[in-house]
């Protein structure tokens, strides 16, 4: 009888041990499906924000290569050859677009060498409009900067180029609602001592 008994209690407790491991297998379907969005907006995130920053690179390369182009051009503002606009700025701008194409961001094939610019004092302003979301190369000459005691007239070139992003569109299936843009601007400034 005692022998029967613990072949009982056996039994029942390899049954109760099944059932467990049955619960377990639901358990663990439901707690992947709980944090797979998670997952998945940390994925989306990772390779956004990794396009970001490759494309801030990009930029800051682009203005570099645009800054260089016009500190070694002479001053030229008054060269009538140019049609208004400085032909260093306009190398400039167009070293922008070139460096951004070789690159392989999109300019929308825009061309500066075709587009007047907005023009201020000693600053000149271009913007790509045949894009969705327009993107600007500003090209400043004369730009004062004093370091250890000494003055000197510098170009900044900077860039504003729009990176759309996925990020927002997820957690906005997430959250419900997408307070998130799809669109961020990034920018990117550099200077450099005019050479002439």
């Amino acid at each position: 009888m005692k022998q029967q008994n613990i072949i009982r209690a056996r039994n029942r407790l390899t049954t109760l041990l099944r059932r467990l491991a049955d619960r377990t297998e639901g358990a663990e379907l439901l707690e992947f499906s709980l944090i797979l969005p998670f997952l998945l907006v940390m994925l989306v995130g990772v390779i956004d924000f990794g396009g970001a920053w490759a494309l801030k690179d990009k930029l800051a390369g682009a203005a570099r290569e645009g800054a260089r182009v016009a500190v070694a051009e002479f001053n030229d503002t008054n060269n009538p050859q140019c049609a208004g606009t400085p032909c260093s700025v306009q190398a400039a701008a167009s070293a922008v677009t070139t460096y951004l194409t070789n690159a392989g961001v999109n300019t929308c094939g825009f061309d500066p060498s075709t587009t007047a610019p907005a023009a201020g004092t000693f600053t000149w302003t271009y913007t790509a409009s045949s894009c969705a979301n327009p993107w600007t190369i500003v090209v400043e000459r004369a730009v004062p900067v004093t370091s250890n005691g000494t003055n000197a007239m510098c170009t900044r070139v900077t860039l504003s180029f729009p990176y759309s992003w996925n990020f927002g569109s997820v957690m906005g299936l997430m959250v419900g609602a997408n307070s998130f843009g799809t669109t961020i601007t990034l920018n990117s400034a550099e200077i450099m001592t005019n050479l002439n």
